[in-house]
């Protein structure tokens, strides 16, 4: 068996649980200008900021652990290197893989059929086209394929300017998206803390939820 491999998740699976049982609420609106006093005769300007909670996006981020190991087709390992600093990706996609071997980037039909398995209106400034719209993501292989050139976007992170936590569109065949996440080890995240991957992934909107199988694989 080759040092890289393609391993299903078995212990995260209660990330495909929590993200079924996930229940999205609409917003109420949001106070922004208060006690604002109105004159009659009077014109003024108002300049109103706000934010809205997306109703498309789940995101995870978390630690990685694992090792390399040579091993024979039951799984007995003839050597392990446990102490490993992780590197790879980390899949998120709604259908099980068993074949990876047609892995490539994610075309612009492909991102519009996605959207549309979604319902995500191809419209909203933050459904998929619109979201990974970088083309810059550092390369890498995913089961021995080169991937370069995909559409990809950065998350939020610590570095100035950013440049780690690469989240890149795959497909392994027409209808099989794969959300990609690059592992970036122990670096500090969104959140003020260290971490390895964080890892956006859709959700149908008119459910308001997505169940999703996790993969990793590490160099």
């Amino acid at each position: 068996m080759n040092k890289k491999q393609l391993i299903f998740i078995l212990s995260i699976l209660s990330i495909i649980i929590m993200i079924s049982q996930t229940k999205y609420v609409l917003s109420d609106p949001s106070l922004n200008v208060s006690n604002l006093t109105a004159g009659g005769g009077n014109v003024t300007p108002l300049e109103i900021n706000g934010t809205s909670e997306t109703k498309i996006w789940q995101g995870f981020f978390g630690e990685v652990g694992g090792g390399i190991v040579l091993e024979d087709a039951t799984g007995s390992n003839l050597y392990d290197w446990n102490a490993v600093t992780p590197s790879g990706e980390v899949f998120a996609t709604r259908t099980v893989i068993s074949d990876w071997s047609n892995i490539n980037c994610t075309n612009q039909t492909q991102i519009y059929q996605e959207e549309a398995r979604l319902n995500i209106s191809n419209s909203t400034s933050d459904g998929i086209n619109d979201t990974f719209l970088n083309t810059t993501h550092p390369s890498f292989d995913v089961a021995g394929r080169l991937m370069t050139g995909c559409r990809s976007t950065l998350t939020d992170n610590s570095t100035d300017p950013k440049v780690v936590f690469w989240n890149v569109l795959l497909n392994t065949d027409a209808v099989t998206t794969v959300y990609t996440a690059l592992i970036d080890n122990d670096v500090i995240g969104f959140n003020g803390t260290a971490t390895d991957f964080q890892l956006l992934i859709p959700v149908n909107v008119s459910l308001g939820q997505a169940t999703y199988n996790i993969y990793i694989e590490l160099d």
